[in-house]
């Protein structure tokens, strides 16, 4: 059974035609509505932000406690680790 990806890839050989050069694949040929649509998505992959999950997360006074207090404790296993983790 094929992956989402080779489905896709297989989807694109056979929706566009395929300009080759001394037999091998060089350039598809897509129509302006199809490159637009590219663009976007281009566009929108190199100006991706942050989530504000994250932004939210890496903001959060509580969350910068909890690592300044990883970050001083050693590799040890507390004794009463469940407690400790309910309470933050």
């Amino acid at each position: 059974m094929a992956t989402k990806t080779a489905q896709l890839a297989d989807a694109l050989w056979k929706e566009f035609p395929v300009i080759t050069e001394y037999g091998k694949p060089k350039a598809f040929i897509v129509d302006i509505n199809v490159f637009r649509q590219i663009q976007i998505i281009l566009d929108n992959l190199q100006h991706k932000e942050s989530e504000s999950e994250d932004i939210v997360i890496a903001t959060s006074k509580a969350f910068q406690k909890l690592l300044n207090q990883v970050e001083k404790e050693d590799n040890s296993l507390s004794s009463d680790w469940r407690r400790e983790f309910h309470a933050i």
